[in-house]
């Protein structure tokens, strides 16, 4: 008896076999194996820093309670990309974790959500070694006091280091001062990335009557 399994199969009766579907099956089935076991993601402690507590949580389990956070965080930082949606792919994002490829840390002052940092984990083919590549990290104003953010930023590097990461990649904006706060911190530039949002464009079909 596998429960997960057959939950999962349950919840997809009827459905289309797509490839993502394909793979979680597999995963539930032990077919494969997630890059991280789960049950290693899940032995991350929590930390208590005062009033705030870090921690190692599940997408799967605040997804609802995290929508507000992304929203302040695209409206703060992602302007460049305003003229597209924001939607974010919750199932997606619960996908890579059950793969044991994504993590997901929360700062929570008092049980509220006031921050998390999101960190997809691979393995890279260059050095074969484990990389965490940041997906997102952010904290509303009121929780950026003190030296929070540098403390949150050192639980989230001893959590990914117990998971076996040798290298961790963080994008900053140039709308903030991201940039000096990880260079204290010890982060490197190391290259600089650029970004172009291409018009959407009318595109009409030639057809030909035979």
């Amino acid at each position: 008896m596998n429960p997960a399994l057959l939950a999962l199969l349950r919840e997809n009766m009827g459905m289309p076999l797509t490839p993502e579907l394909a793979a979680d099956i597999m995963l539930a089935a032990g077919e494969i194996s997630p890059l991280v076991p789960l049950d290693r993601i899940g032995r991350i402690e929590p930390r208590r820093d005062g009033p705030f507590i870090f921690a190692c949580e599940r997408m799967a389990d605040v997804q609802g309670e995290i929508w507000p956070l992304h929203a302040a965080h695209w409206a703060e930082t992602e302007e460049h990309r305003h003229g597209l949606p924001f939607d974010p792919d919750y199932a997606t994002f619960m996908r890579y974790e059950r793969a044991g490829r994504y993590v997901l840390f929360t700062l929570r002052e008092q049980g509220r959500l006031v921050g998390n940092c999101a960190m997809y984990l691979d393995i890279s083919a260059h050095t074969q070694t484990m990389i965490a590549t940041e997906d997102t990290l952010y904290l509303l104003p009121e929780a950026r006091q003190g030296r929070i953010a540098h403390r949150f930023v050192g639980y989230v590097e001893d959590a990914l280091q117990s998971l076996g990461a040798r290298e961790i990649c963080i994008t900053v904006k140039t709308v903030n001062r991201a940039e000096r706060f990880f260079r204290m911190l010890g982060y490197r530039h190391v290259e600089n990335g650029l970004t172009k949002i291409l018009e959407a464009q009318d595109v009409q079909l030639e057809t030909t009557e035979t």
